[in-house]
């Protein structure tokens, strides 16, 4: 019910509102404290002056549709902001003489802003809370002190520009010192004030029991062996939140929560998962759209069916099928051996084919077409949170021609079989547009005469990713590289570069070859949010890039180093990354570009 679930939040707040742990009043705390959700199901706005303060702060601040909703006391809880965005109101009835009011509200719409059916809603939105706002903006007397920060564009839900609102606000903070500076205390009498309402943090102590609530499907076992928390040690927030986020991590969960009860006598950390309400079967569709308007197109359309939970140590099956240019059918049955899960065996079987472009200098002169049968078992081991290892033997029934054109490469006809071992790494926070962090793939392929292959050859590729952002500003370096180690590597196993962001001034797969590198470095800002519904962001930005190719499959010499620099107009969205751009190199070429999805 939200793109995001609120785990890592949550324990934010929890961290940082460890001094009120065990407060159950809110009127009981140094300093009084109120927090105003909206009910989801009624419209109703909820003051929330007891329970957990972490919680009812992160109810105080769960934007729809980006944010999962929180229950509490039996009610399902979203941003306040929607019911009453500026409660001064809820500050007097806490005896408040004097209030300081912050309007952070999103001002409506200009009339050009107005272009879907998606920002007439949310002007209507911006309508209604504007109406209040108002109402509470006319209750402010002379005594009261208004501050209001222009946030531009800078909404609930943008919050890779929390540090520009933060600066913004500061700003305006500022700009009201004088009117602000009638109610400053001497220094020594706000150090003893502050000294009474701060608080030292609180311990959560220990607990005798570690218990899972609310599972339906899965197994508690399972997700137990997840938790590195143990009875009889003392906890921390920070290691319960890195519990719930491994839980998290696991999939199935709409979002996860706990508490400690028992506090007369034995204590227990429940856990409480919240299982997807639609599962356990799931369905994802993608699109893929490659376009160089001149004539090279590709469009491939992807369903995925997913079923979890097939038995208590939480098998799935993944089945994905994909039509277009490249069409394959693709089953793999994914089995954990324990209930810790980090030890898997997989099956799986593909069948399809996939078409690629014969080029001779920059024209095309074939396609070739690769049809295949592949089966295979996986055994690997999940990395925790970083990734997945896998190896395994796998056998390949291949059927290679020219299907148009001229007959540049051979016709293939075989059986290749092997052993095949595949390394995932993931650690940046975005899978198209990262702002930080890194990630590493590797894969290689050693096909057997031993095994029942036509020949023997091997296939090694390797990949790193990073990326690191300075404010709105993020630099994404990705190298890679492969090669077949000198040995009898068929056409049909080709490294191809060239395509939009794979050296972009050229047609895709234009270079094709039995060794290659390539490195790309680029630069994008977020220019324009989007709403929730479609995505996060346009983007704008740039890159550079260089690849290396030799032993062309044809015979001819290696083209030798190849540069290339594309700008482009990126966008994130629910359908997967989208580019247009412009690429050139210093030989001349140069090509407009259309990316959608993953083709």
């Amino acid at each position: 019910m939200g793109v995001i679930a609120g785990v890592s939040i949550e324990s934010f707040f929890r961290v940082l509102a460890a001094p009120a742990l065990g407060i159950y009043d809110f009127d009981n705390l140094p300093v009084p404290f109120r927090a105003l959700a909206t009910d989801i199901e009624t419209g109703e706005a909820v003051v929330i002056d007891h329970g957990n303060v972490a919680q009812a702060m992160r109810a105080s601040m769960s934007v729809p549709g980006a944010i999962a909703p929180v229950e509490i006391d039996g009610r399902l809880l979203v941003d306040g902001g929607i019911a009453n965005n500026l409660p001064i109101d809820e500050a007097r009835k806490l005896c408040a003489d004097v209030v300081i009011a912050v309007n952070i509200s999103t001002p409506p719409m200009k009339r050009s802003e107005i272009t879907s059916a998606l920002s007439v809603v949310g002007q209507l939105i911006n309508f209604l809370g504007k109406q209040t706002v108002d109402d509470q903006l006319k209750s402010l007397g002379s005594r009261d002190v208004l501050i209001a920060p222009d946030l531009g564009n800078i909404s609930s839900s943008t919050f890779d520009r929390s540090a520009d609102a933060i600066r913004i606000g500061e700003q305006a903070t500022r700009a009201m010192a004088e009117s602000l500076k009638r109610y400053s205390l001497p220094p020594e009498r706000f150090a003893a004030l502050r000294a009474k309402q701060v608080a030292e943090r609180r311990e959560l102590g220990t607990v005798d029991e570690i218990r899972f609530e609310g599972l339906e499907r899965m197994n508690p076992e399972v997700l137990r062996s997840l938790v590195r928390s143990q009875p009889g040690e003392p906890l921390t927030e920070e290691k319960v939140g890195a519990d719930l986020r491994r839980i998290f991590g696991r999939g199935g969960f709409e979002g996860i929560s706990y508490h400690i009860v028992g506090d007369a006598g034995p204590r227990a950390m429940v856990i409480e998962p919240r299982e997807k309400s639609w599962g356990p079967n799931f369905l994802r569709f993608g699109l893929g759209l490659a376009s160089d308007f001149s004539g090279e197109n590709q469009f491939n359309a992807l369903v995925q069916y997913r079923k979890t939970w097939l038995n208590h140590l939480g098998g799935e099956w993944l089945t994905e099928l994909q039509v277009g240019q490249n069409t394959f059918i693709h089953s793999e049955f994914y089995q954990p051996v324990n209930e810790a899960g980090q030890w898997f065996v997989a099956p799986y079987f593909t069948v399809g084919q996939v078409t690629r472009g014969v080029f001779i200098d920059d024209d095309k002169v074939a396609d070739y077409k690769v049809r295949l049968a592949q089966g295979g078992v996986d055994a690997g081991a999940v990395l925790g949170t970083w990734g997945q290892f896998r190896v395994g033997p796998v056998w390949t029934r291949v059927d290679a021609n020219v299907d148009t054109g001229s007959p540049v490469l051979p016709s293939v006809k075989e059986n290749t079989a092997g052993l095949r071992a595949v390394l995932f790494v993931d650690q940046t926070d975005n899978a198209f547009f990262a702002r930080e962090g890194f990630g590493v793939s590797a894969s290689a392929y050693a096909a057997m005469e031993s095994f029942g292959s036509a020949r023997d050859y091997q296939r090694v590729e390797a990949l790193f990713r990073g990326a690191k952002s300075w404010g709105p500003h993020t630099l994404n370096l990705s190298v890679s590289g492969g090669t077949d180690l000198g040995s009898d590597m068929p056409p049909y196993e080709a490294f191809m570069l060239g395509g939009p962001l794979r050296l972009s001034a050229y047609r895709v797969g234009q270079f094709t070859g039995r060794e290659f590198a390539f490195g790309r470095l680029m630069y994008y800002n977020r220019i324009l949010p989007l709403p929730d519904l479609l995505g996060s962001g346009v983007y704008a930005g740039g890159s550079l890039e260089v690849g290396h190719i030799r032993d062309r499959f044809d015979g001819r010499p290696s083209p030798g180093t190849l540069w290339s620099a594309s700008v482009f107009l990126g966008a994130d969205t629910f359908a997967g990354p989208g580019y247009l751009g412009v690429g050139g190199s210093e030989s001349g070429n140069w090509s407009v570009y259309l990316l959608l999805g993953v083709p």
